[in-house]
């Protein structure tokens, strides 16, 4: 199935002020534009999003800014963003706002230049915040700055556009290891598991999926087709964060683990239905209904009790809840941290294991191209008998004929032309400043951070070399003193070019 792609382009515009207010009746039953909370009930998509989903805060934001980030927050809305996404964008633009009332008296936004931003970052690193919190932070306020260029006739410039806080590395953790995925699976069959949380976890086991699509399903989400079966599962987020959605159909036969999961939904909808009748308007027609059962922590449960919609908290929950109660542990020996998103990177890296072009991937998991797929949920760097046998499979390479290669993995080399041709002729090899990248294949660095990368082999006859850009970088440091950031970032850049040397001295000693 493809999905048309929408680009809608709303930039603020003085002359529009009253248009915009007006537009709140849009969003909203009884939304005023002077409240410091917004209810965007109209703009309710889900039947099993909580109702906090729906509201705007703008308490937080200092008085000086606060009409400046409401029309924002309207543009947002226009632009087709859910209210949740506009509530957390807003979120994230607080501590920008109150830094600029603490440290420059509110000044007009107009004021902002390349000064403040660095003063701002200096603010972010000092503070607790998680990298990610940091660089959403950031992500927005440029934002902001961006859209509400023209404010009160004012142009505001926006030295926020190059994010410091970039995140370029896959996040691995997300990724379920095959032991833990093998030891969910048997749990996730047994009868004593509520029914409804098994349907969950063997949708997203075997669908790659959104935890919010999947619960938002209706009650007749299965139709046979052409002696097989489709599962309509909606989706927003290709069309633009519109109300109503677009239907996934999934084709299956009613066979193997497939028909398994038919047999779960089928069963889950003859409870949807007879709990119909005490569900509230606004929650009927769901799929993932259920009578609430309390598990206590000295064990035991309660009876069967308030019908309600399933929501990604509860969800969360009681994976967690099952894993602690099954003693599933990490390498670690701690319980494992299980979230619903996690199913996602699976699906589509154990997909592309199985040799699904990326096309199909795409379909089946309703992005628009190649490069979120690659980013954040391909990670195949942990499946690396994946990669070693296509490339063999396509240089026609034997087991034995590859294996003299990853004997120099990691190791410090003085190396001559022959041995140089000889790891170069791995295609996983790829030359870089002062040596050899042993498997390049699972490089996910910037310029400099392969020094620190356990795949870099330096030439030890280089040692010169790695000294001069010691210097050159302390040099750097020493001339950009007045510019932190710059300044910070060629000392850690020295630090790694000396951590290298230390390792060439080291290793020549070992060998005197």
């Amino acid at each position: 199935m493809k999905f048309p792609q929408y680009q809608q382009i709303e930039i603020y515009d003085e002359t529009q002020k009253g248009r915009y207010i007006e537009l709140l009746q849009a969003f909203g039953s009884d939304i005023h534009f002077d409240d410091d909370t917004w209810v965007c009930d109209k703009r309710r998509r889900n039947n099993t999003d909580p109702a906090n989903y729906m509201n705007i805060y703008f308490a937080s934001i200092p008085y000086a800014y606060k009409n400046l980030v409401k029309y924002y927050g309207i543009i947002r809305l226009l632009q087709g963003n859910t209210v949740r996404t506009v509530r957390t964008s807003i979120g994230k633009i607080v501590p920008f706002t109150q830094f600029l009332k603490e440290n420059y008296s509110a000044p007009l936004l107009s004021a902002c230049n390349i000064s403040i931003a660095i003063r701002f970052k200096e603010y972010l690193d000092g503070s607790k915040m998680a990298e990610s919190t940091k660089k959403s932070i950031w992500l927005q306020t440029s934002s902001l700055l961006r859209t509400m260029d023209g404010f009160e006739g004012r142009t505001i410039k926006n030295p926020f556009t190059a994010n410091p806080y970039i995140q370029k590395m896959k996040l691995d953790y997300k990724y379920i290891p095959e032991s833990i995925a093998c030891k969910l699976d048997e749990v996730f069959k047994r009868e004593e598991i509520e029914l409804h949380l098994r349907c969950v976890y063997w949708i997203l086991r075997l669908i790659p999926s959104r935890i919010s699509e999947v619960l938002a399903m209706k009650i007749d989400c299965v139709k046979p087709y052409n002696g097989k079966y489709v599962i309509f599962i909606p989706t927003w987020k290709q069309n633009g964060g519109n109300i109503e959605p677009i239907m996934r159909s999934i084709h299956i036969e009613d066979t193997g683990i497939a028909g398994y999961l038919l047999g779960l939904i089928k069963e889950q909808k003859k409870i949807a239905n007879q709990l119909q009748t005490r569900l509230d308007v606004h929650k009927k027609g769901c799929l993932f209904s259920y009578q609430r059962i309390l598990h206590y922590k000295k064990g035991g449960t309660s009876k069967a009790g308030v019908a309600n919609t399933m929501l990604v908290s509860f969800v969360d929950y009681h994976f967690k809840r099952i894993c602690k109660a099954y003693d599933i542990k990490d390498n670690d020996g701690h319980i494992y941290n299980l979230t619903s998103h996690q199913f996602r990177h699976n699906g589509i890296t154990d997909r592309l294991e199985a040799g699904f072009t990326m096309e199909q991937i795409a379909d089946m998991t309703g992005h628009h191209g190649n490069a979120m797929i690659w980013n954040a949920y391909a990670h195949l760097n942990l499946r690396p008998e994946t990669i070693v046998k296509k490339q063999r499979s396509v240089l026609k390479e034997s087991a034995d004929e590859d294996s003299k290669y990853i004997l120099f993995g990691g190791r410090i080399l003085g190396m001559d032309e022959l041995l140089e041709k000889r790891l170069l002729r791995n295609i996983r090899a790829h030359r870089v400043p002062g040596g050899i990248c042993g498997d390049v294949t699972g490089c996910k660095s910037d310029m400099w951070n392969c020094l620190t990368c356990e795949h870099f082999i330096p030439d030890s006859d280089q040692e010169s070399y790695f000294v001069g850009q010691i210097v050159s970088w302390k040099e750097k440091a020493k001339r950009f003193e007045k510019m932190p950031m710059v300044r910070d970032n060629a000392i850690k850049t020295a630090g790694l070019f000396e951590d290298v040397v230390d390792k060439i001295r080291l290793e020549k000693l070992k060998n005197e």
